[in-house]
């Protein structure tokens, strides 16, 4: 309790008693992120005692809620005790029937069990350890340390997996900790432990509603309630946005639920009159992007934030690690990350609305629209929209058919022996090349099943669930930004009935008439300017990165000293690789080479950096076994 406290500030408390034959502790440390926070208390308990909640949680179907449980929608009301009220009504039940972020346990006394419970992307951490007749959990690894039995062994499988960015594992740093999966629930009593997934988003449920504006006023309807009910705050509300087709969408919709109420937002953007030259498909800077959306949305307060070369690229970790955060997966990304937090937090903004993770669901592409038309008996509208495709896209319409129609549908054997034959790469050996992993220890790796991407699977709705899953492991690193900054962010796209809606789309209604992620542009359509909603480029996040990595390069040579001298860091990683990198440092002019992004931004910076986590790894268990904390 004394490592999670900084988690959660605002007050807390311990229940420790008997469920049954077991012997139960439950402790909560609470923050307050809402007007119904001040009346929570933790742990939260029935009004007979015979249930106690200790929970990390925020809901986002109070009002659907309200009406099935007799409660009043009300400040006075917490949510822990809508979460009680649902147990008591709907027991193992409840995860289906809450909406929102939590993590959560209940001592159940009357069943004589605990129920463990996490929300269906993650967005709450969970931790687990069991062993005979013991089961602990906690928001982070690190504070599962101090309980007797569980230790502070590195698990260096787990250092693998992340060096190679294969993220979707349950293993945590801490060895015999585990994560407990997003939509994950556990039971224990005295018989044992029991775990079963309480959502199961079935990627291969399509529903045709007829047209495209159905599917178009059902995603829209479906956004505006999420983002409805993430304004919910105690604090000013802020975006991060960018001039993509996520985050503009949330910030148009927030933008319009609370006008004339100003809405700040905050974008990444190089320095003023920065320039590098263009990258093919790209937008170095989408500062006039996020000013159209803000002429459009006139209570929008735009800020640009930039990150300046020479500043520290390591130090703002380590007070994340000491809270109980894991090495976030790219640190050049986390350099503009932090300094919008850091200024939305300056700003006095407690909730920052973002777009996360809506390219996978939100505003998912149907790349498989041509198969799928043809295995629903569609020949005539798949010739037809690959006909399409190919004007739009300038491919034409026999190199559609090849790379679109005919090899999706290849075997994966016959795949591959297409891509040797026309000399592209394979997908996992690519993966890798972005790793600094010594090549024998990759070649350890299973990476197809942590990472379906460079699999032979071609169901992109499988690969995106995947994706939100391994994106689940980083969510004591963005608890403990929040405990940090006093910052919470909130993704209205992880919405679970924004998902949902979307995974029904049929790929032909994803892309058709050569317009990719057309159900989001056409739901949006009125919200954002046309250089947005029609928009087919990219925009890129630290355009200016290897300058400020330049600026860094005397501490990026004392990192691979230290990582020289550091045995599980050679061990794991080849560092002959990374000396050869340091040597022939790039210029100013090749920051979008594909492979010096690969090399320097990827695998040279994520190696040093997990170097740097794993030795302060080290000194944390040193100062643990001498009595410290």
């Amino acid at each position: 309790m004394r490592a999670l406290a900084p988690l959660g500030p605002d007050g807390g408390g311990i229940w420790a008693g008997t469920a049954g034959r077991c012997g139960v502790a439950v402790g909560g440390a609470l923050r307050r992120s809402t007007p119904e926070d001040s009346a929570e208390r933790q742990p939260a308990s029935s009004a007979d005692g015979s249930l106690i909640l200790a929970g990390d949680l925020r809901l986002d179907n109070r009002d659907e809620l309200a009406a099935a449980l007799g409660l009043a929608d009300e400040r006075s009301v917490p949510d822990g005790a809508f979460v009680l009220a649902a147990y008591e009504r709907w027991g193992e039940a409840l995860p289906e029937r809450i909406l929102g972020d939590f993590a959560l346990a209940i001592v159940d006394r009357r069943r004589g069990g605990v129920l463990l419970a996490r929300d269906h992307v993650g967005m709450r951490p969970l931790v687990v350890h069991q062993r005979p007749g013991v089961v602990a959990f906690a928001s982070t690894a690190h504070a599962l340390t101090a309980f007797d039995g569980v230790g502070h062994a590195l698990d260096v499988r787990r250092v693998v997996e992340v060096l190679a960015l294969a993220l979707n594992s349950e293993r945590t740093f801490v060895d015999g900790v585990r994560w407990l999966p997003p939509a994950g629930a556990l039971w224990v009593d005295p018989s044992g432990t029991r775990e079963w997934d309480w959502w199961n988003a079935d990627p291969h449920e399509i529903v045709d509603l007829g047209s495209a504006a159905a599917h178009e006023r059902e995603l829209r309807e479906g956004l505006e309630r999420a983002v409805a009910a993430r304004l919910r705050s105690a604090g000013p509300v802020g975006a991060m946005t960018s001039g993509g087709l996520d985050s503009p969408s949330v910030t148009a919709t927030a933008a319009l639920q609370l006008a004339p109420r100003a809405l700040p937002t905050y974008t990444s953007a190089p320095p003023p009159g920065w320039n590098a030259g263009e990258r093919p498909g790209w937008d170095a800077d989408e500062s006039a992007l996020v000013t159209a959306l803000a002429d459009l949305h006139p209570n929008m307060t735009p800020s640009f934030v930039h990150v300046r070369p020479g500043e520290d690229l390591f130090a703002m970790h380590e007070p994340l690690w000491e809270l109980g955060a894991g090495p976030v997966r790219n640190p050049c990304n986390w350099l503009w990350y932090h300094a919008i937090e850091t200024r939305a937090a300056g700003d006095g903004v407690t909730t920052i609305l973002t777009g996360g993770r809506g390219n996978l669901f939100f505003s998912s592409d149907g790349p498989e629209w041509l198969a799928s038309l043809l295995r629903a008996g569609r020949p005539v509208a798949a010739l037809r929209e690959a006909a399409k495709w190919g004007r739009a896209s300038g491919d034409g319409l026999l190199r559609t058919l090849r790379n679109r129609l005919v090899f999706p549908l290849l075997p994966a054997p016959v795949q591959r022996l297409a891509r040797r034959a026309t000399g592209r790469p394979d997908p996992a050996q690519d993966w890798i090349a972005h790793s600094a992993l010594r090549p024998e220890v990759a070649a350890e790796l299973d990476l197809p099943r942590l990472k379906p991407i460079v699999d032979e699977r071609r169901d992109t709705r499988e690969v995106e669930l995947h994706t939100m899953q391994a994106a689940a492991t980083q969510a004591d690193t963005f608890t403990a930004m929040s405990a940090l900054t006093g910052v919470e962010e909130r993704g209205p796209t992880d919405d679970r009935r924004v998902i949902e809606a979307a995974m029904r789309q049929p790929e032909w209604v994803r892309r058709h008439d050569g317009i990719g992620r057309a159900v989001a542009r056409g739901a949006m359509s009125d919200r954002l300017p046309a250089a947005i909603a029609q928009r087919d480029r990219r925009g890129e996040q630290l355009p200016d990165w290897l300058e400020v990595m330049t600026a860094a390069r005397p501490q990026l040579e004392r990192e691979l000293e230290e990582l020289d001298d550091h045995p599980t860091s050679r061990q794991l990683i080849d560092t002959e690789r990374l000396h050869r990198l340091m040597g022939r440092w790039p210029d100013r002019s090749q920051r979008a080479d594909p492979a010096v992004v690969r090399d320097y931004r990827v695998a040279l910076l994520r190696a040093l950096f997990i170097s740097r986590y794993l030795r302060w790894f080290e000194r944390r268990a040193s100062r643990a076994a001498s009595g410290g904390t």
